[in-house]
């Protein structure tokens, strides 16, 4: 469903539901020169950048949290296969509602006197404007509008309808899911339109803006997903580890993403008995 050359908005919030899922299944289905947008994210876009899937990034950050610095794409930096076009995490958050509201740019005072204004790579001249703002006089930062080819989502739960409810910190996902040309959420569960009713408040995305969804229990594996799981920090330890080095991350792919046919298989090869025990306690509550 999505071509190479691909523009995506990708969703999540650092640790909080990340669609690695979906990254994985890039990686397998074997798709190049995909452009990425999002304020920031950890494992999913290491993954992707390593595997060659991404050679272009417009965000704020990537790291692997409290765990240390991205080592892929350091590295693929570094040998010149992927450029990063550096905005602020605000920035980035307004460009996404600019595309929302369907207009061209988003004013912002806060890049003004930073390296962000004054550096650019691919994008050049088109990064920002900055102009006199035509009812004051005063400098004023412009950020040009993101409107991608898909919009990429993570939620808890949706219905049949599309409605899709969203626990916990909800970042820049409804800017996001609504800037986007098609819309794919991944969801924990289907649950029926009564559930749905019962906290209505929840839903975060209508319908109306849904086109496709797949139900992906697990999804955000080795991250979290609030009210259902936590995260795997032994994993993710791991994971960080041997992306310090080349031949150790062409092993890990191996094994966890091109070595097993789908998400399923990853599941099954993690071990539901590992993932049993991530599973929130607590009954979610909403």
């Amino acid at each position: 469903m999505v071509p190479d050359g691909s523009g995506l908005f990708w969703g999540g919030f650092g640790f909080q539901r990340p669609p690695i899922a979906f990254a994985s299944e890039l990686i397998r289905q074997k798709k190049r020169n995909l452009t990425i947008y999002t304020c920031g994210s950890e494992v999913d876009l290491e993954i992707l950048v390593g595997a060659g899937v991404v050679p272009r990034l417009e965000i704020a950050f990537v790291a692997i949290e409290a765990l240390g610095l991205a080592n892929n794409t350091r590295r693929r930096v570094a040998e010149g296969k992927v450029e990063i076009e550096d905005y602020s995490n605000l920035a980035m958050a307004m460009r996404f509602l600019g595309g929302a509201l369907n207009v061209p740019f988003m004013p912002l005072r806060s890049l003004m006197g930073t390296d962000m204004v004054a550096k650019s790579r691919y994008r050049g001249d088109k990064k920002l404007k900055v102009i006199d703002c035509p009812f004051t006089g005063e400098k004023i930062c412009l950020v040009p509008s993101i409107q991608p080819d898909f919009s990429i989502v993570h939620a808890q739960r949706v219905d049949m309808s599309g409605n899709a409810q969203i626990d916990g910190i909800v970042g820049e996902d409804l800017e996001g899911s609504r800037c986007g040309k098609k819309l794919i959420i991944l969801t924990e569960e289907l649950v029926d339109e009564e559930e749905i009713r019962f906290a209505p408040e929840q839903t975060k995305i209508p319908s109306m803006y849904v086109d496709h969804v797949v139900l992906v229990p697990f999804a955000a594996h080795p991250m979290m997903c609030h009210g259902y799981y936590d995260y795997d920090l032994e994993f993710l330890q791991m994971f960080h580890k041997i992306t310090r080095k080349e031949e150790t991350w062409q092993e890990y792919l191996d094994t966890y993403i091109l070595g097993v046919e789908n998400h399923e298989a990853y599941l099954d090869k993690i071990g539901w008995s590992r993932l049993n025990k991530l599973r929130a306690i607590k009954p979610r509550g909403y």
